[in-house]
């Protein structure tokens, strides 16, 4: 090599260094973030950014923020810093592909995270929102630096661009394109007409206003049957929030009361699946159909009238909805059924049936009272029924600040009346009991501005003043006087608006055609020679003017709520002394509130000739006995005055409708109000399923005096008893609770459900409670986290879990149950904890149950879903298992290797093929069997099951009597629910030892020779 070569190469070799150096140096970023931070050290640069990556970008961002986080106490830093790494963690880790499905774009990414934890202040949730935009920005500002970057991009595009233009060309060539067209256009109008509501009593101007239904819209809690755990038979009630329950079925039945909220959720429901967001019916098309609409209507509306039915002034294309309905893509949301005149109700039911023939993929919703249908209403075609629950004080504080925040986005001043307000519902019994319904908590919050703080305090006092300030007080205070040429008085309004209200309720109808009320004001204008306008002038003056009334189809008349309607009826009938039309008519549900407030607007001696009339009739009316008694007992609270004489009938005869025995026999009886609670019995020589009814029934009648009676079995430590106890802990001020009943209850089989953050927090004052059931969203929170002496756990309810890692350590464990945590992909820290019983259900198919191999001390087992592991023999449990519960969601498992769990004494299965298989195999040492969903079920094949003492059959079909069930010498109890046909108990009378547990769903014969002992009914 001559010198000159040598030369060369030094300098190319420097050169090339430089090059080299001057590379690795620079940062080819995007240029999203001024001074990128870099979230892990130079020496590694990962291709993913996990937990410990993002915790350390959040506090590299949080130290350059300066006085806007310099201020804050350090635990609240510490807080807002960790809370904002907590919600990247539900993300899981960020990578080119993740950040690519949010166009690589910050804000995009920092929608998905979750809001600001309920327990930062504010300012902690300012600088966790800021520390998230920021976090978000650096994170693809980071991710455009990866050496893989340009070139997973340069696939993407090419990707993307691809299947842009094969969806242009789809477009352009088939006849679909006008179909996709008009499908967002349709979208772009539900969108608008359902995104905005009016909020009750905000408006103050003459001008009608709608509020964004974002602002206004507050979410509620449904009831719902889950099965008890760890795997035990039958179902007790919980509580979900309404859109995570209608979202796990595919066909509801949502029954509320009046007021409850559910055409505002059904609004919500069209909104968001307008707008496709995130959820279950994203990528539905809603219709929304208002069954008082079609009341005077021949039929109801075929799939191809939706649009026009519901008022859409829309012409979608040949076909359009019919697909949408063939393909599963359409979301049919009825509502109303309660507002459908009885003789009515046969057709609307034959009409779902029909569609739900035609179009079995589409789902539906469907709403109504709980008193105009059965329980058990489209159950037979696959509805799953969810009650909206009344509002918890939680739920009501939320609803007063929406209301007052639409009232300053109108320009008003109302800091002051929402703070008395919120001071008044929490500190006054009455208004607690008022204030348990959207519609209640709105007519409370107008009052209160409108009285200037001053409420009143009884229900017919609270609509007295409620027609005063919408009839009178609100137009004449702000001079709006005449404005459609009419001038009315108060009294000649509501003279006007409930004699039309009657006519209403006694032709069975929820609207009139306008024409038609028109022509009947014309006839009572005829008694009032004052008033000095035609029919249609004044008609026009209390539509426009009295915010009673309203016309939601051009042509059709109804009130903006049954409520007002059934109390202006109600005074026209005592006004026109309709006793008797009001005794016999109190059998039907859609009277009930009208016979209610009709004793209130009674004087004394009619107040007698109503109730006596009630009791008169329960006597005479077949089935409608406990109705009509509940019915007098509940109208008790109406009447200030009331003959003494009177009052004991009512007392006595209550009292021989309890104590109650089932939920649906607490509800009842909770109905009549404070009555209730001085006529339960005390908790000495009850059955548990009585105990538990006694403690519901006290907890849906609320208020100061249900505290004591509830309070009074708080160390029952039977399971029903202890749920009741927990689960009435959301009807009450959290903190009162505890002091009243939590902090001295002994919980030691029930467990405690916590749902809110406040109830979060009081458990901190309750050490000796180990035993948990949490509803949450996000993280394990570390008011679970910091109790290792947990020993029962259930985790539901959590679409942001995805795993457990949290849980590893807490060795005392016994039971732990997760289900709807849809997004839970791994199970292996079970394999360090101890548990005895574990139970999963509606979490991601496919999930792997090995880890169970690492817990020899396993002894039951429930799944509700379809693991990875298809056969019970490749399921790696202990061999000691004594107890297994395959649910629904598992009905696909096979039992091959059944065998193989020699211990085994108590066995829950699902559907045919797991019945027919173990008919086919010798497992005959269980002790307790459980079959559902079975449609060949014959009991002849039951008799080598010599061991059993329970025998639980639910939504099964029997192929043959239950004679064979005599030669099971053991079997002390029979549970049979929800089962086809008529299923024929005589054969049972002789074993004298045998209990039975019978829904009223089935239909039974031969229970007269069974003695009333040895039944119980459940609903």
């Amino acid at each position: 090599m001559t010198g000159f070569e040598t030369v060369v190469l030094r300098v190319a070799g420097t050169a090339a260094g430089a090059l080299v150096k001057s590379l690795l140096s620079r940062s080819p970023g995007a240029g999203l973030a001024a001074d990128p931070a870099a979230p892990a050290p130079r020496w590694r640069r990962p291709a993913e950014l996990g937990a410990p990556e993002i915790r350390r970008l959040t506090q590299t961002l949080a130290s350059r923020m300066g006085p806007a986080c310099g201020s804050l106490p350090e635990h609240e830093r510490l807080a807002a810093l960790d809370a904002v790494a907590d919600a990247f963690t539900t993300l899981g880790p960020l990578t080119v592909d993740a950040l690519l499905a949010a166009d690589l774009d910050p804000s995009a990414l920092a929608a998905t995270l979750p809001p600001p934890p309920a327990g930062l202040n504010g300012a902690a949730r300012r600088l966790y929102r800021d520390l998230v935009a920021l976090c978000c920005a650096h994170a693809v500002e980071y991710v455009t630096t990866l050496p893989a970057f340009g070139a997973r991009t340069d696939v993407e595009l090419v990707r993307r661009t691809g299947e842009l233009a094969r969806a242009v060309d789809r477009l352009a060539d088939r006849p679909d394109g006008a179909a996709h067209a008009f499908e967002e256009r349709y979208a772009r109008y539900v969108a608008q007409a359902h995104g905005r509501m009016q909020l009750f009593g905000v408006t103050t101007s003459a001008a009608r206003q709608e509020w964004p239904l974002d602002l206004a819209y507050i979410s509620l809690a449904v009831s719902g049957e889950q099965e008890l755990m760890p795997g035990g038979p039958g179902t007790h009630q919980t509580s979900v929030r309404a859109e995570q329950a209608l979202g796990t079925a595919e066909r509801v039945l949502l029954r509320g009361p009046a007021g409850s909220g559910k055409s505002t959720l059904v609004q919500w429901l069209a909104l968001n699946a307008a707008r496709q967001a995130e959820g279950p019916w994203s990528a539905c098309v809603p219709f929304v159909l208002r069954l008082r609409s079609f009341t005077s209507a021949d039929a109801l509306p075929l799939p191809e009238e939706f649009l026009r039915a519901s008022g859409v002034p829309l012409t979608a294309p040949p076909g359009w909805v019919e697909e949408l309905m063939a393909s599963g893509r359409a979301l049919v949301l009825v509502d109303g059924v309660d507002e459908v005149p009885q003789r009515l109700r046969t057709r609307t039911e034959a009409w779902l049936r029909s569609l739900i023939t035609a179009f079995p993929k589409a789902r539906y919703v469907v709403t109504t009272r709980p008193s105009a249908v059965p329980e058990s209403w489209l159950a037979g075609l696959g509805f799953t029924a969810h009650s909206l629950l009344p509002m918890e004080r939680e739920d009501v504080r939320a609803f007063v600040r929406h209301w007052h925040a639409a009232a300053r986005a109108g320009g008003q001043e109302v800091d002051a009346y929402e703070a008395a307000l919120l001071e008044a519902v929490a500190g006054r019994r009455d208004l607690g009991r008022l204030a348990t319904n959207p519609l209640m908590c709105a007519l409370l919050c107008a009052l209160n501005q409108d009285r200037r703080m001053q409420l009143p305090r009884a229900r017919k006092e609270l609509y007295d003043a409620a027609l005063d300030m919408l009839l009178v007080r609100r137009d004449t205070e702000r001079e709006i006087l005449g404005v459609e040429g009419v001038y009315l008085t108060r009294e000649e309004q509501i003279a006007l608006l409930q004699r039309f209200a009657y006519w209403l309720i006694r032709n069975g109808q929820v609207e009139a055609g306008r024409d038609e009320a028109v022509e009947m004001v014309a006839g009572w204008l005829d008694a009032m020679p004052q008033v000095r306008a035609d029919a249609e002038q004044v008609f026009s003056h209390l539509l426009i003017r009295s915010g009673l009334l309203r016309e939601p189809v051009r042509g059709s008349v109804d009130f903006v709520h049954r409520t007002f309607q059934d109390y202006l009826g109600a005074k026209a009938a005592v006004e026109s002394r309709d006793f008797g039309v009001l005794v016999r008519n109190a059998h039907d549900d859609t009277w009930d509130d009208v016979v209610r407030m009709a004793v209130g607007h009674a004087r004394p001696d009619e107040r007698i000739r109503i109730l006596r009339g009630l009791l008169k009739r329960a006597d005479k009316v077949k089935g409608a006995r406990n109705r009509l008694t509940l019915l007098a007992a509940a109208c008790l609270e109406h009447a200030p005055e009331l003959d003494a004489q009177v009052h004991k009938e009512v007392q006595a005869r209550t009292a021989e409708l309890l104590p109650p025995r089932s939920p649906a026999e607490a509800a009842e009886l909770a109905k009549a109000g404070e009555l209730v609670l001085e006529l339960l019995p005390a908790p000495e020589g009850l059955s548990e399923a009585v105990a538990a009814a006694v403690v519901r029934t006290a907890a849906l009648v609320g208020g100061e005096r249900a505290l004591p009676v509830i309070a009074g079995f708080r160390q029952d430590d039977r399971y029903d008893v202890g749920h009741e106890v927990s689960d009435s802990w959301g009807r009450f001020p959290t903190t009162e609770y505890v002091d009243a009943v939590l902090a001295d209850a002994s919980m030691h089989t029930a467990h405690l459900h916590i749902r809110t953050r406040k109830q979060l927090d009081a458990y901190t004052r309750l050490p000796h409670i180990r035993r948990v059931h949490l509803t949450w969203f996000g993280p394990i929170p570390p008011g679970i986290i910091g109790r290792p002496d947990l020993e029962w756990l259930v985790l539901q309810g959590n679409p942001a879990l995805k795993d457990l890692s949290r849980l590893s350590g807490h060795l005392a464990l016994r039971h732990l149950g997760v289900f709807d945590c849809p997004k839970l992909t791994c199970i292996d820290p079970v394999a360090e904890l101890t548990p005895a019983s574990l139970a999963f259900g509606y979490v991601s198919e496919g999930l792997s149950l090995a880890p169970l191999a690492g817990i020899p001390g396993l002894r039951s087992l429930v799944l509700g879903f379809e693991p990875k592991e298809r056969r019970l023999g490749d399921i790696p449990a202990a061999e000691g298992l004594a107890k297994l519960t395959l649910w629904q969601g598992a009905r696909g498992i096979s039992l091959d290797g059944l065998e193989r769990w020699s211990s085994l004494t108590s066995l829950t299965i699902a559907g045919d093929t797991q019945y027919e298989q173990l008919m086919s195999r010798q497992i005959t040492g269980l002790t307790s069997l459980q079959i559902r969903f079975a449609t060949r079920v014959d009991p002849m094949l039951l008799r080598p099951f010599q061991q059993l003492t329970e025998l639980m059959l639910l939504r099964c079909e029997l192929r043959g009597g239950l004679d064979p069930l005599l030669e099971l010498p053991g079997l002390t109890r029979l549970r049979i629910a929800e089962c086809a046909g008529t299923v024929d108990l005589s054969p049972l009378a002789r074993l004298e030892h045998l209990r039975l547990e019978l829904d009223r769903r089935t239909v039974f014969g031969g229970t007269e020779r069974i003695p009333p002992e040895r039944l119980t009914y459940f609903p």
